[in-house]
């Protein structure tokens, strides 16, 4: 196991195993992405004040920009992978960028303003994601996905940043309580299921994290002072019963 697929497997395990639904070819650029993401979501944990990590946030900014305009990447498993994944997938660079940025609000204790900046950092942290995963398992098919994508993105989203609630305060706007902001979830994910049917078997997989997605936003409703727990067999039969129902 090399380094970024490590990383994955580490930090981000619901993705790591939704790669061994994805063909041997995309694997290793879909690790890629999700090495990158966990890189920055990583970021918050690992400083001590918030303007070490805009450094670290700066400094993907500025290898994300140097792979566009063909510099040298620097020696680093996870940027010279994310390299060969931009090419694979032709991702945009924007996309990549808006990720980095938004989860900048990760790193200060400023409240979500209303529903639509949450729903807009949702879109930019989760549902591109989705979308340049899409991308990077079938560049011609990827845009049949985006609505589903970006309703996908917000629900997974709000599921995982209310299942830490060490974090979660900041993500909640004035009013907004945590079964609310679950409701919410709810709503975004049936619909987003209700265009799952729709979108192409070649990028199914960049979607199968968002099948456990429900399953944390019952849990949440259940115990919303806990943590969210889920065992990993269970995780893992979610999302080998989703690859075998959706495909």
């Amino acid at each position: 196991m090399n380094e970024v697929e490590e990383i994955v497997r580490r930090q981000d395990r619901d993705r790591y195993l939704s790669c061994l639904f994805a063909p041997d070819d995309k694997r290793p650029h879909l690790l890629a992405l999700y090495a990158f993401n966990a890189e920055i979501l990583r970021v918050r944990d690992t400083v001590s004040e918030a303007g070490l990590g805009l450094i670290r946030l700066q400094w993907w900014r500025d290898t994300i920009a140097g792979i566009y305009a063909g510099n040298v990447t620097p020696a680093y498993s996870v940027a010279e992978a994310l390299a060969r994944a931009i090419a694979e997938g032709q991702l945009p660079q924007q996309a990549l960028l808006d990720l980095v940025t938004a989860h900048e609000f990760d790193l200060f204790h400023d409240r979500m303003p209303d529903l639509t900046a949450l729903e807009a950092y949702m879109g930019e942290a989760y549902s591109r994601l989705i979308m340049m995963a899409a991308m990077i398992l079938d560049r011609d098919a990827a845009p049949k996905a985006s609505e589903c994508a970006g309703l996908a993105g917000v629900a997974q989203g709000l599921a995982l940043v209310m299942g830490d609630p060490r974090h979660r305060d900041p993500f909640l706007p004035d009013g907004m309580s945590v079964a609310e902001a679950v409701g919410h979830a709810e709503n975004r994910l049936a619909q987003a299921m209700t265009l799952r049917p729709g979108l192409p078997n070649s990028v199914l997989p960049a979607f199968l994290p968002v099948s456990l997605t429900g399953l944390y936003l019952k849990k949440i409703d259940a115990a919303p002072d806990k943590p969210l727990a889920v065992s990993p067999v269970k995780r893992q039969l979610v999302l080998w019963w989703a690859a075998r129902r959706w495909g």
